[in-house]
């Protein structure tokens, strides 16, 4: 299992608990950000509400934010996530041998996908910033796909993705953001 994964894990877990045992005002705002995610869990079928909660409830500021602040956190936390994936890629690209083209012809398509991804996320905090929010759910709408179309490469292939685990946690950081958006809109 991937260290990075475990470790934000274990930090996710711990950081809920100890706001869970914090003062009346933390736990009402709590409420914000659980709120929220059972919105974006119920509106949305690819959010989790557990992944919401958990990754929001992570960043202490998310307990006195409004919806804008919970979207500009969440996409935060996606362009966090995106460029650790990117960074894991250009490790997986050094470590493959050359003469293995197809399996560096994924990887090299996933990491333009994800620096692409990359891209889209900093403009969408830009356009949430200026009230812009149609925008920044067409530039979500887009970067939602890109952990999948990362994994059809290799999937075409007849290969195992190195990437499905960090794919699928992008997926659904995203997918977070993309609802939340919405819920802007």
């Amino acid at each position: 299992m991937n260290p990075f994964l475990i470790i934000f894990s274990i930090t996710l877990v711990l950081f809920s608990n100890i706001h869970y045992c914090s003062s009346e005002t933390t736990s009402e705002k709590l409420d914000i950000v659980s709120e929220t995610c059972k919105r974006c869990a119920d509106g949305d079928p690819n959010v989790s509400f557990n992944l919401c909660n958990n990754s929001l409830s992570s960043v202490p500021k998310s307990h006195k934010s409004d919806l804008r602040g919970l979207a500009l956190i969440s996409l935060k936390l996606s362009i966090k996530n995106a460029t650790h994936v990117k960074s894991q890629v250009k490790k997986l690209l050094k470590a493959t041998p050359a003469n293995d083209t197809y399996m560096r012809s994924c990887l090299e398509s996933c990491e333009e996908l994800y620096s692409d991804a990359i891209s889209a996320l900093r403009d969408s905090v830009k356009a949430i910033k200026a009230k812009r929010f149609d925008d920044a759910i067409t530039y979500l709408s887009s970067v939602v796909d890109d952990p999948q179309t990362c994994e059809d490469g290799f999937s075409e292939g007849g290969i195992v993705s190195p990437l499905g685990k960090e794919d699928d946690n992008f997926f659904g950081l995203s997918a977070i953001s993309l609802s939340m958006s919405s819920l802007l809109a």
